[in-house]
């Protein structure tokens, strides 16, 4: 580690901010996963905004959408979020100084984070300095996109570093495979799903925080691109755009991310079934789910069909705002949950 870090480390440890930092982690009830929360959904509005910009610039995502005025839509939504995550990851950090300041992994995440917000400033800054600067020729239409395309590479780096942080060990001494153990017959079939092969090698293994990874990188661009609509329908964000064509172009990504999130949650859960399904922020985390989806499926279903009275109307009706704040509540909920999940057991 530079010594540059080791010694912001030192200066940081015993200090009245890491006794300040400590003083909430460990006093104020349930806050280490209430703030690991807000970090997250933090993460999320990143993903909704500033992914999805990166994306509209390579021509993946939001096609309908202008690129200025997407750009300064957006831009304030991810100042917020990185406020946010700044204050909320301060609380760890300073909590444990020596911790984060030798360790290799964090380096590395804040040699990511400050090139991405270099180039989204760059590009934000160009945006203001003139309209359609990044439009004007095909010489800046390839610069943007190359802007984007490593601005979306370091973002990602940025998240799967967060979470290795707690992983350094599995750096250390990789593991990939394992000589599986034969339990014999299980008394229940969740013990004897943690017993399976699979479940062995991926709960002793770089699989699990590999899949921890993506799940919460899937799970972030679940709940951002949902953001996206839901701030639609309370009327608070992108009124330019109609609902339906919003919807249509957000949804997708929404789906293909809970998709993986699905994917790669069942290959955590299978490691601890048996402890999972009697863990209460795991019932809760199903429970919001469930309501979340419904949530989904009553707008999609039932009051789409009616799309045509307010499809392009900026001061929505109630019946959409009570929708779109219950799927923020929900999914918010949902993310609660999921941290607490690791706090119980």
């Amino acid at each position: 580690m530079p010594d540059f870090f080791t010694s912001i480390g030192t200066l940081l440890s015993g200090s009245f901010l890491q006794d300040g930092a400590l003083w909430a982690l460990r006093t104020i009830p349930g806050f280490p996963p209430i703030i690991q929360t807000v970090h997250i959904l933090g993460i999320a509005v990143v993903m909704g905004s500033i992914v999805m910009l990166d994306l509209r610039i390579l021509g993946l995502a939001a096609r309908s959408q202008q690129i200025p005025e997407m750009t300064k839509r957006l831009m304030p939504w991810l100042w917020w979020a990185l406020a946010s995550n700044l204050v909320s990851g301060g609380f760890f950090l300073l909590g444990r100084p020596n911790r984060y300041f030798n360790n290799p992994v964090f380096a590395w995440k804040m040699s990511f984070l400050l090139p991405a917000i270099a180039l989204t400033l760059l590009y934000y800054l160009m945006s203001r300095r003139q309209d359609n600067y990044w439009q004007m020729n095909l010489k800046r239409q390839w610069m943007g996109r190359a802007i984007a395309l490593l601005s979306l590479s370091l973002l990602i780096l940025v998240a799967t570093s967060g979470r290795w942080i707690a992983y350094l060990e599995y750096l250390q001494f990789p593991l990939w495979s394992i000589e599986v153990f034969d339990a014999g017959p299980q008394p229940s079939f969740l013990l004897a799903v943690e017993n399976w092969s699979l479940s062995q090698n991926i709960a002793s293994t770089n699989w699990f925080p590999v899949l921890e990874s993506i799940h919460v990188i899937a799970a972030a661009m679940v709940v951002g691109s949902i953001l996206m609509v839901d701030l639609r329908l309370i009327g608070l964000a992108a009124k330019k755009y109609s609902i339906s064509k919003l919807s249509k172009e957000m949804v997708p990504w929404s789906i293909a991310a809970f998709v993986i999130t699905t994917i790669t949650g069942l290959g955590m859960f299978i490691t601890r079934a048996a402890s999972h399904v009697v863990n209460p922020a795991f019932q809760w985390k199903a429970f919001l789910l469930l309501l979340a989806g419904l949530n989904m499926v009553y707008f999609h279903f039932r009051i789409y069909k009616r799309i045509s009275e307010w499809d392009t109307t900026e001061d929505t009706p109630t019946q959409l705002k009570v929708i779109g704040c219950l799927s923020l509540i929900l999914w918010s909920g949902v993310m609660l949950a999921g941290r607490w999940v690791g706090h119980i057991v």
